[in-house]
């Protein structure tokens, strides 16, 4: 008969069985699994620098499809931590861990030549997009809170891995350094302009505006009636589409303004994206995202005084002699407007130009396209995500 063991001894025993137990989960845990059939068995690997000697030692049993996959999956896919760094600290890097670098190295070399020449294949030949960012401070924006440069900073990561030419205006250092290294890896497509932004059309009507903002009883809506500057940045998006377009930087068919903020919930995604011009558009038009019924009997006044708005602004697309021939047009408006002791955002001056009697008074020679947002997602970003193709690099 079997002998039993003693009560303390029983415990002690199945203690050290469920620590023995839980530390192999946690190890389990700790392993990510490469499903490549090799003869017929799974590979399994560590994502611990273990990683490195299973792999590259020179008795690894991987072939070289194994191993370029999980080269690109530690140096060269956005989701890396690797990604970023040079082959000098990849070299110092696996040094530490004891690996053979003459294998390994010249692989990565070689993968992200391979990479590269497969995002540059893949941005846009006729769509370059526009955006910028003017430092106003940190200003009230309606109910939504107080935008800051750090909050901009952050939903300009979104621009890391569209495959547009891009070009950015700014007047703020910080930022456009951080440009800089958000576009890195897309330097090629990618222009910043660091300039004064008095220099723009739109910045030297601040002090109209200010006037206007300044007449009693005038309506404060946070900010558009309430910083000069914040209204000028608005309608100054078209100063700067046109002049991407003139300056032919890079000379695509179709230009497109783009908030900073228009993708501000995709700051964590780390897929390669390009951006289409949407289906069903009018090349004679201007695209808008519609985001009311538009009234034409509308009075322009009060589209002004009570922030009324027709279509968003955050995204706007057209080909370049339209957006050239309608940028010239839209400053007169503007100064129309200012004549009548009336200004806002962009979003107000255009819905006041296509009423019944802006037609009357300025003659609009091009016409709307506005797109009707569709559920689900944010009504106010439903135009870019329209356009938003994701592409795999592999």
């Amino acid at each position: 008969m079997a002998k039993r063991l003693p009560y303390k001894t029983g415990f002690f025993v199945c203690i050290v069985l469920v620590l023995l137990l839980m530390f192999k989960i946690y190890k389990d845990g700790d392993r990510f699994e490469l499903q490549k059939i090799v003869g017929g068995s799974e590979v399994y690997l560590y994502n611990n620098e273990d990683l490195f000697h299973r792999l590259i030692r020179g008795n690894s049993s991987l072939n070289s499809t194994i191993l370029d996959k999980v080269i690109s999956r530690l140096f060269i896919s956005p989701q890396s931590t690797f990604s970023s760094i040079s082959t000098t600290d990849i070299k110092k890097f696996l040094d530490q861990k004891n690996v053979i670098i003459s294998v390994l190295v010249p692989k990565i070399s070689e993968q992200r030549r391979r990479h590269q020449k497969l995002i540059r294949n893949s941005v846009s030949k006729n769509f370059t997009l526009v955006t910028a960012y003017w430092d106003l401070g940190t200003f009230r924006k309606g109910s939504a809170g107080m935008f800051s440069t750090s909050l901009y900073k952050k939903w300009a990561i979104a621009f890391r891995y569209m495959l547009n030419p891009l070009v950015i205006y700014t007047d703020s250092l910080e930022f456009r350094n951080h440009m800089e290294t958000i576009r890195e890896n897309l330097s090629f497509c990618t222009k910043i302009v660091y300039m004064n932004r008095t220099n723009i059309g739109a910045f030297q009507r601040v002090g109209k505006i200010k006037e206007i903002y300044e007449q009693p009883n005038y309506p404060k809506h946070y900010p558009n009636t309430v910083n000069p500057a914040y209204a000028a940045a608005q309608n100054a998006k078209y100063n700067v589409m046109a002049e991407t377009y003139r300056h032919g930087l890079f000379n695509t068919t179709y230009y497109g303004w783009i908030d900073v903020g228009y993708f501000r919930d995709l700051v964590n995604a780390k897929d390669f994206y390009v951006m289409v011009v949407p289906p069903d558009f009018d090349p004679t038009r201007l695209a808008f995202n519609r985001m009311n019924s538009y009234v034409e009997t509308s009075d322009p006044i009060k589209v002004f005084r009570d922030n009324m708005y027709w279509v968003g602004g955050g995204m706007v697309i057209g080909e370049g002699k339209v957006i050239d021939e309608f940028e010239r047009f839209y400053q007169r408006a503007v100064d129309f407007f200012l004549d009548l002791k009336v200004m806002n955002s962009d979003q107000q001056v255009i819905y006041s130009i296509y009423t019944k009697k802006g037609r009357q008074a300025l003659k609009p020679e091009i016409e709307i396209q506005p797109y009707l947002p569709k559920p689900p997602g944010n009504a106010w970003f439903y135009l870019g995500f329209l356009c938003r193709n994701v592409i795999k690099i592999i």
